[in-house]
């Protein structure tokens, strides 16, 4: 995993707001986001579609409950990336902050420790076979976390799988994930 893996990835603590998380995701056009507990321990990984799924699923629920139309919700987005200057971070923090506020019965934006509370994490070891690695992201759902020594050494996701392994017909028995990560 680790000739294919994102090596020295920027992480976030479970004490972070998810906001902030997102935004972090966004401004940096990261696909998925380590999460460490205080110790610097890796505990999980936010993955930003997973995020926006569950944003706009917050969204639905409380516009069904406030009789809001979509298309108010469009023209409100249209309306912030314009005062934002085309800034996507800026936009959607003005755009979800007040609104999962509104979902959340006016609490702020939940800590990372809620938002993975229960989740399965996907930690592996660099000397892991990738036919492993790729069992337990597909029933996690999420990227692989790469670990040595209790630290993070890199992140191996579902693209680095078909670019650097099933794309060049690597045996995903006998390629260990160190061998194909970045």
């Amino acid at each position: 995993v680790s000739s294919v893996m994102t090596a020295n990835p920027t992480c976030v603590s479970m004490s972070d707001s998810a906001m902030d998380a997102l935004v972090t995701m966004v401004e940096n056009r990261f696909r998925h986001l380590p999460v460490t507990d205080d110790n610097g321990g890796v505990v999980g990984c936010l993955d930003i579609a997973k995020c926006l799924n569950d944003a706009i699923t917050k969204l639905e629920r409380a516009q069904e409950k406030n009789g809001s139309s979509s298309d108010a919700a469009m023209m409100q987005v249209a309306n912030l990336q314009n005062a934002a200057g085309g800034n996507q971070a800026a936009a959607l923090q003005a755009l979800l902050g007040p609104l999962l506020a509104q979902a959340l019965g006016g609490k702020s934006s939940p800590t990372l420790r809620s938002v993975l509370a229960g989740k399965p994490s996907t930690i592996v070891g660099p000397n892991s076979p990738l036919q492993t690695v790729g069992l337990m992201m597909a029933e996690a759902r999420k990227a692989a976390l790469i670990v040595e020594d209790n630290v993070l050494v890199g992140i191996f996701g579902f693209k680095d799988m078909m670019n650097r392994a099933i794309a060049k017909e690597l045996p995903l028995d006998i390629t260990t994930v160190s061998e194909v990560m970045t």
